[in-house]
């Protein structure tokens, strides 16, 4: 299939090509209504980087990716643009320029589902990374005015983050009021810091570590010195003198007597530093409480809230760059976002930390009485990675329904599930011996054969039942390692 380039023209300089192109545009809404597949948008007749300019670009911008069907399309610019580069895919005006890293999102978008995935701003995001290889990452840019100091091109536009932040980025305009400003906008840096918590995201090296204020969350933040007695910032710097004789210590001028130094206080003429006097560390002095001072108090001044913070108390940042994880890739090819928990009933199905609690919980339940059996069964399911390549997606989600249904008329009401890896589950099955458990993963093991008889397709899923010894539940908490070292132990035997 042809990968088509389309050229939005805006009204300046045009420096592509015509025969290179397979269309020009004037406008973004005349582009996106005759074109109706994955394409390349080349955004040409860029002006002179004046604040309109700059505004009337990061619209169109903005506007394809917010599109339901453009938002993962490889977008470039036809010259630099400076700051606004970091939005696009890149900058470049003949095919040789931009064909080769827009026909690799092109070729991935083709095999999602990317109306569907539009529905969701996390699943738009994760798409829009997966377009673009297993080498893309999500990078930071700085913004001066931002109220949160950084923020993420991608995520900015396609989570539409951009309605304030950027009127402020790039002086297009005022903030909002404030007050409806701070309660309601979101910043494109905690969505990513909550994707990675979920782990479709993972962190991929340091950028930066900055400073929030504790009151309104944001960033820009003015550090005051403070006298520590009164609070007022009107203070100074001042030498000082410590007289010998006795011991009087006092700012330098207190001393000074034409062209002598007096002490105030014993009325000594001090002559030579050294035998006479000394001068110690300089202190400040307070204009206000005329209290003195070796160092001045510190505090964090928010411009936004204008609430003053112990710089102890402000929230501390990490900004990273951050990469797609194997949960993430999955969560774009399926179109779920929470595809690990989709073979359960989410209604029983709870995160790990929980079922570790729940299961020593019941093992203390267990040594204290003797009829309160419990086991724990392991399933994993191999062969995942590759069914796409051999079965389609379209095939691949129907044997993961069929799984999912097959898995779940397996599973009891009272039973409680939980997932610790992509293709790891667990199943809590209390008042159940490890005998009867053994039946259950017997029986979820041929489900295999089920699924791969009616699909045509080759999944392996391995189950084991484990139970607790006694002597655990002395040693306290033990389920998450146990947990580990049972799932280690089914990988083992297969």
């Amino acid at each position: 299939m042809k990968n088509k380039i389309y050229r939005l023209d805006l009204g300046g300089e045009l420096i592509a090509l015509p025969d290179e192109l397979d269309g020009s545009y004037n406008s973004a809404d005349a582009m996106m209504e005759d074109v109706k597949e994955p394409s390349i948008f080349l955004i040409d007749g860029l002006k002179t980087e004046d604040d309109n300019s700059l505004k009337e670009i990061f619209d169109v911008v903005y506007q394809l990716r917010r599109s339901a069907i453009f938002y993962a399309s490889p977008i470039y610019f036809a010259k630099s643009m400076g700051n606004l580069n970091s939005f696009v895919d890149g900058v470049g005006s003949t095919k040789v320029d931009i064909l080769p890293y827009a026909s690799e999102i092109l070729a991935r978008m083709r095999n999602i589902s990317i109306e569907a995935n539009a529905t969701n701003d996390d699943l738009r995001l994760l798409t829009f990374m997966f377009c673009r290889g297993d080498a893309y990452s999500l990078s930071p840019i700085a913004f001066v005015a931002s109220p949160w100091i950084y923020e993420y091109p991608a995520a900015f536009l396609i989570g539409a983050f951009a309605d304030t932040t950027i009127q402020s980025a790039y002086r297009f305009g005022p903030f909002a009021d404030k007050k409806s400003f701070k309660l309601t906008m979101r910043n494109s840096t905690e969505w990513l810091v909550s994707l990675c918590n979920q782990g479709f995201l993972a962190t991929m090296g340091l950028v930066d570590r900055i400073r929030h204020c504790p009151h309104c969350h944001t960033g820009n933040l003015n550090y005051i010195d403070s006298c520590p007695v009164c609070g007022s910032i009107d203070f100074l710097k001042k030498k000082m003198i410590h007289c010998f004789t006795c011991g009087h210590v006092a700012p330098e001028e207190t001393f000074k007597n034409g062209m002598l130094f007096i002490c105030p206080r014993c009325n000594t003429t001090l002559r030579h530093i050294g035998s006479d006097y000394d001068r110690p560390v300089e202190s400040y002095g307070c204009n206000s409480c005329t209290e003195r001072f070796i160092e001045p108090e510190v505090k964090a001044d928010c411009l936004n809230c204008r609430q003053k913070s112990a710089t102890e108390d402000l929230e501390v940042r990490q900004i990273y760059n951050y990469g797609m994880t194997a949960k993430g890739k999955r969560a774009a090819q399926f179109g779920v976002i929470d595809f690990e928990f989709s073979l359960f009933d989410n209604n029983r199905n709870v995160v790990p930390q929980y079922f570790y609690q729940v299961t020593d919980w019941l093992l203390q339940m267990k040594m204290r009485y003797s009829d309160e059996d419990f086991s724990l069964l392991c399933i994993k399911i191999v062969g995942l990675e590759s069914i796409e390549s051999t079965a389609g997606m379209s095939q691949f989600k129907n044997i993961i329904d069929e799984l999912a249904t097959r898995i779940r008329e397996l599973v009891r009401l009272t039973d409680i599930t939980t997932s610790t890896g992509a293709n790891t589950f667990w199943v809590l099955l209390p008042r159940t011996n490890l005998k009867g458990g053994e039946i259950l993963a017997s029986r979820v093991e041929k489900l295999s054969d089920i699924v791969s008889l009616e699909n045509g397709a080759q999944i392996n899923i391995h189950a084991k039942c484990f139970s607790i010894p006694d002597e655990y539940a002395k040693r306290g908490p033990v389920a998450e390692m146990l947990l580990r070292e049972f799932e280690a132990i089914l990988s083992e035997v297969r």
